[in-house]
Parts: C-alpha cells; sequence; structure tokens
C-alpha cells in the first residue's frame, strides 16, 4: 500500500495545478496564452503547447524540456541562437560572409547569385546539438518562405562551416548548392503541428516559388507530437472529480496518448513519424501534406497514412532513378540517419520479439545529460539487450568468444554495428541482425568484425565467423566495390568505396577500441592521410578528426600539422596537406609504430605504394549519394 502522506501530496498537487493557473491569470500573466500569440503558432485541431501541459505535469514538462527535441526549431534571439555572430568572415570557395548581430538580429553578408553581395537576416534557428542552421524569411507572392542560409554553426568544432563542407556531397564553389525551404522540408520532422498551408499548390507555374503561409502547434518536438492534441484531455482534467476518480482508480485518461501504453506497432509508429523516411499514402495525400499537414497523429497506426522509403520505392517524375536506392545498403539496410523505423521494424527483435523504441529510448529521464541520445546509461551498454536476452549474460564470454571486457563483448557493436551516416558523424544501425561477413562484402555495407579488426579481410571474417560459431563456411564471392577480397576490409573500402563507404570506415579506423594496437595503426594513419585529399569535404573532415583521434592515443607529434588543416581547402592545398602528413609520418614513425601492414600497401619505410593506392581509389563511383539534408 502507498504512503497516505505520499497520496495527500499527489492529491494536493493535482487540486492546486488549476488554482496555480487561475492565479497566474489574476495577476495578469497566461503562459498558454501566450505561447499560442507567439508567430507562426497556431491552435487548430486541438493542440494547446506545452505550456498548457507544465501545470500539472511539471516534472515530465521539465525532463522533456533538457532534450533536443525541444530545441529543434526555435526563433533567434540571444537565449537560442548559438553560433558567434561576431563579426568575423566565413571564407569558401573564393568569396566568403560576414555574420554579425545588430540590435538583437543576426545577420549575414553574403555573396549574391548574381554577383555583387547581399544582406540575410536571420529568422528561423534549427538545431541544437551538433550544428545549428539558419533561416531567412523570403516574401513570395502573397506568402513567404523559409530559405536555409548557407553556412552554419558546427556546435563541438566551434567553427562556421559552408553547407557543402558538411553534407555528404562533391565538392561546389556553389554558394546556393543546399538552398531550400523550410516550409515544404524541415517543417515536418523538426516542430509539432506542421501545417505548411502552401497557398500555390496548383498553380502549374509554382515550382520553384512555392509560396507559404505555414504555422506549427509548436516550433520544436514537444508533448503533443507524442501524446497527441491535448485541448479535449486538458478540457476533462479541469473537472476534479474526474481528476482524483482517475487518481484512485488508476484509469488512464483515453483522450491522451501514453505511447508507452501503445501495442507495439503503434508504438514504435510515434518515433517513426519522423525517424523514417516516408511519403504520403496513398501518394495523393501529398496536397494535403503541404497545406493542412501529414493526417497521421501519434496513437494511430502510422502505416493507414505514410508508406516508408525503401530501396525499391519508385522514384517520380525527373529525379535520379536512384535517389533511394542509394540510401540503402545493398542488402536493404539504411546506411543514412532518418530511417530508424525502418531498421527497427526489418529486426527480428521486433518482428517476433516485443521491441519497441521505448525498450532502450526515454524522453523523460531524471538523470541530466541522458539527453544524448535519449538513454540512460544502463541503456547505453550491454543491459539494453539483455533485458530479453538474460541468458546470454550468465556465461558472455561464451556467446561472444571475446573476452568479457573487450569491444567484442559488447552486443551492439556486433548487432548494431555503426555504418549510418548523418550530421557529420557515423551512427549504430537500428536494424538488429547477425553480423554476415560474406553478404556483407557482396552488398557493399561495412561488416562488424571488420570494423574492429581493421587489419583483416572479408575472407577472413567469414572463416572466423563460420569456426567461432560452428556455421557453414561461406566467404564471400567477390567485393560490390570490386577492390580484391584479400586486403584489409578498411584499406579497400577507404580507397575504393563509394561516398557512404568511405565515411564509415574513416571513422571507424579512428577508434581507440579496436582490435589493433595503438603501435600497429601505422597503415590505418598512412590510408587517413590518403583520405585526407577525398573528393568530398565531409569525408576529408572525418578522416582529419580520426588522425586526431589516433594522435591522442599514441603521440607521434603530428598534432600542430593536424590541426593547420582545413577540410574546405581547395584541391591544391588539399594536396599539399595530404603530402604533408605522409611525409610528416614517414619521418616521425619509426622507432613509435610498428612496421605497416604488408598487405595495405605499405612499406617498411612508413610510405606507400602510391601506384597501387591510386588503382583503388579510380574504382569509386561518380555518382554523389543525396541524403536530403
Amino acid at each position: 500500500m502507498g504512503s497516505p502522506i505520499r497520496g495527500f501530496a499527489i492529491v494536493s498537487a493535482l487540486a492546486l495545478a488549476p488554482l496555480a493557473a487561475w492565479a497566474a491569470l489574476r495577476l495578469g500573466y497566461d503562459p498558454v496564452r501566450g505561447a499560442s500569440e507567439a508567430p507562426l503558432i497556431h491552435r487548430e485541431g486541438g493542440y494547446l503547447g506545452s505550456e498548457a501541459c507544465r501545470t500539472c505535469h511539471g516534472d515530465h514538462h521539465a525532463t522533456w524540456e533538457r532534450t533536443f527535441h525541444r530545441t529543434m526549431t526555435q526563433l533567434p534571439d540571444a537565449r537560442t541562437v548559438v553560433g558567434l555572430f561576431d563579426g568575423r568572415s566565413v571564407a569558401y570557395g573564393g568569396s566568403s560572409a560576414r555574420v554579425f548581430e545588430q540590435d538583437g538580429r543576426y545577420l549575414m553578408d553574403l555573396p549574391a547569385a548574381g554577383g555583387g553581395r547581399r544582406e540575410a537576416e536571420v529568422a528561423l534557428a534549427v538545431g541544437s546539438r551538433r550544428y545549428q542552421q539558419y533561416f531567412e524569411r523570403v516574401p513570395r507572392g502573397g506568402g513567404f518562405a523559409f530559405v536555409r542560409l548557407p553556412i552554419l554553426w558546427h556546435i563541438e568544432a566551434r567553427r562556421w562551416l559552408h553547407l557543402n563542407t558538411v553534407f555528404l556531397n562533391p565538392d561546389s564553389d556553389d554558394w546556393d548548392e543546399h538552398r531550400a525551404d523550410w516550409n515544404s522540408n524541415c517543417i515536418f520532422c523538426h516542430n509539432t503541428g506542421p501545417e505548411p498551408r502552401m497557398e500555390n499548390y496548383r498553380d502549374p507555374s509554382r515550382r520553384g516559388v512555392e509560396s507559404f503561409q505555414s504555422e506549427v502547434a509548436e516550433l520544436g518536438i514537444a508533448c503533443e507530437a507524442c501524446h497527441g492534441p491535448g485541448a479535449d484531455h486538458a478540457e476533462e482534467q479541469r473537472d476534479p472529480l474526474r481528476r482524483y476518480s482517475g487518481l484512485l482508480t488508476g484509469a488512464r485518461d483515453p483522450l491522451i496518448v501514453q505511447p508507452t501504453r501503445l501495442d507495439q506497432e503503434r508504438a514504435v509508429g510515434v518515433c517513426g513519424q519522423c525517424h523514417g523516411q516516408r511519403l504520403p499514402e496513398p501518394i495523393s495525400r501529398v496536397e494535403a501534406w503541404l497545406t493542412t499537414g501529414p493526417t497521421y497523429r501519434s496513437g494511430e497506426r502510422l502505416l493507414e497514412h505514410v508508406a516508408p522509403v525503401t530501396a525499391a520505392t519508385p522514384v517520380r517524375g525527373g529525379a535520379d532513378p536512384d535517389l533511394f536506392r542509394l540510401r540503402f545498403w545493398g542488402d536493404g539496410t539504411p546506411r543514412l540517419t532518418a530511417y530508424e523505423y525502418q531498421g527497427v521494424t526489418d529486426s527480428a527483435c521486433y518482428t517476433k520479439g516485443s521491441l519497441t523504441c521505448g525498450s532502450c529510448h526515454t524522453m523523460h529521464s531524471a538523470r541530466p545529460g541522458d539527453e544524448l541520445g535519449n538513454l540512460t546509461p544502463p541503456m547505453r551498454g550491454n543491459a539494453a539487450c539483455l533485458q530479453c536476452h538474460g541468458e546470454l549474460g550468465r556465461d558472455l564470454a561464451a556467446h561472444t568468444h571475446h573476452g568479457p571486457d573487450s569491444s567484442g563483448s559488447q552486443c551492439m557493436e556486433c548487432h548494431m554495428p555503426r555504418v549510418v551516416y548523418g550530421v557529420v558523424e557515423i551512427h549504430r544501425s537500428h536494424r538488429i541482425e547477425i553480423p554476415d561477413a560474406a553478404g556483407d562484402a557482396e552488398a557493399g555495407r561495412p561488416n562488424a568484425c571488420t570494423l574492429c579488426h581493421l587489419d583483416q579481410s572479408p575472407r577472413w571474417a567469414a572463416r572466423e565467423t563460420a569456426r567461432l560459431w560452428n556455421r557453414t563456411p561461406r566467404e564471400p564471392a567477390s567485393r560490390a566495390d570490386h577492390a580484391p577480397l584479400d586486403l584489409p576490409d578498411s584499406v579497400a573500402s577507404v580507397l575504393a568505396g563509394d561516398a557512404v563507404q568511405r565515411a564509415v570506415w574513416a571513422k571507424a579506423m579512428g577508434r581507440a577500441d579496436a582490435a589493433v594496437k595503438a603501435e600497429d595503426k601505422a597503415f590505418l594513419r598512412l590510408h587517413l592521410a590518403i583520405t585526407l585529399g577525398d573528393g568530398y569535404p565531409s569525408i576529408r573532415w572525418i578522416a582529419q578528426r580520426s588522425l586526431t583521434a589516433l594522435e591522442a592515443e599514441l603521440s607521434l607529434g603530428l598534432g600542430p600539422l593536424l590541426s593547420s588543416i582545413d577540410h574546405q581547402e581547395g584541391q591544391e592545398a588539399r594536396r599539399a596537406s595530404l603530402f604533408a602528413v605522409l611525409k610528416a609520418l614517414a619521418a616521425l614513425a619509426p622507432g613509435k609504430l610498428s612496421p605497416p601492414l604488408a598487405a595495405s600497401f605499405a612499406r617498411g619505410d612508413f610510405t606507400l605504394d602510391l601506384e597501387a593506392v591510386i588503382r583503388l581509389t579510380d574504382l569509386q563511383g561518380e555518382r554523389s549519394i543525396s541524403i536530403g539534408e
């Protein structure tokens, strides 16, 4: 039986919550009404805004308020803008921008498309964890559009970067290459209750000049994105008898959605409405999406409203016919962020088990810091998997065939490897599966074993997994990138792979917990130096960061040289940086590192067979992979 004192406290809190709201009104301040009158906000469809939830659910409101979901989209002010608008110049591609603040306004002096200069004022800030993008408000027809500005602030690196050097695209000097409208793109997954309100949807001449009167129920992802519109629930709970009855009986109000109490399909759909790239289903609903917004509401069956994008999704109009296919590995596993729903629902833990997003993630952790990934400390390790597979935990090494304290005994390293690209970082796959070395090589995707055993080949991985887990041996017939099967997977993929492969391997080559000793990583450093000349600036930056990580693990004295390199540099400067690092490695590595792995085109004097390296880089595909960032 619960404590009577605690019960009294709960009842008192419920009784006083409406009184607190009444007192606020009497004192002339109504935060709920204030939120509803803010720019861009609507109250259609029963939305009230998170301020209405705070009164009765202060603890949940406080834990949500710490998350990055809340700050996905914000109006610009001194509290929300994280970029330094301090008058500095940001150079890129032979031109530059100047960022500055004036009278509380955040401004950019930019090169104009037709020549000359123009001034743009920040009207929206999107993002607050890894980087923050900025949008200007542009009049169009009788409406407007929020248009993305060409430079962003990278929060961890504390520097301005041109979008061309952050998104996964080849080098380009076009300052407006990633110009995009917030109203028809970001609005859907970075806000609550989005209504794009496109005015000229049926106008055949509108292409490229779409006009909007967009509004949202709340900027950012707030309470009602997951719990559904709350107006009816709030009205019901204003009756104290109904509140107390629910408290005493434990009954839940059916007028509000509790994602943790939904069945598996509906629960995963709550997150999948944003964490799963999708198209309206049927496609004729696209007009509703661009006018009144998506039709799905939390608690409903997501697949009755959308069709998740897969590798087989047909491409309409004149778009690249491989647009969707290239967003997946050859076996259908998503390789870009925002496809977590597809990964989860294609996992046996979901199809044959009870897995939901809430099995591991929480939006309401009381511990500050858990908002990084919305994961509590236990869910960052084996406890996440052992909550269902507890029998394996009794003798973990017997299952993993690795030391219990090694990364090889971390469930997620094998079953959720880091093979997903997004926001200049590599993330875990949400398709939970058993590693298949032969299948991975043939599908062109990184393998969990060789992502750690960076000195080993796909053939080695196929033989070892068959031996250790008593499987029928099957060696790969070929590699999707046509590189030799006996090469270390890391070397072959970072040189010959497509853009996503190269990004994934450039990151993996800097991991400190790899099954390669620090003094044996000379071959990794040499090939990361080559990757400093990659044709994709985001890949160059990942390689630079991995080299810096290897320096932190075992220093050769390369730190000052690495910190002087800018991945935004032009081709001649990149080439100079690449050869400067190779020269420094040849001079500094002897005596500190073991002779490099001969199977990696490296020589005993810590130089590379550059002709062999070039033969591999020539295998890279020319096709750009569009991920719509």
